[in-house]
């Protein structure tokens, strides 16, 4: 029943939805926010796409870590406690 429907058929069916549900008045404002959600979008996708190819052009700089032992201030003894 539902197999000759394509994408297009379904916009075309929530576009009439929200023209008699939504009203008029509230189509271009929601038009308005889902064009600056994509615009939102493409940019943080270009941002990340930046992002990588910077991570692969700059070698990432060594990390030493030293293992020294931890200093104490004072020589413990038996039966003392550490404040």
């Amino acid at each position: 029943m539902l197999s000759g429907f394509t994408g297009w058929h379904f916009v075309i069916i929530a576009v009439v939805v929200l023209i008699l549900f939504g009203g008029a008045t509230r189509l271009p404002m929601f038009a308005k926010g889902l064009g600056q959600s994509i615009k939102i979008f493409k940019k943080e996708v270009d941002e990340v796409r930046d992002d990588s190819k910077k991570s692969r052009e700059e070698p990432a700089e060594p990390v030493y870590y030293t293992a020294e032992p931890p200093k104490e201030s004072a020589p413990r003894t038996p039966g003392s406690t550490r404040s």
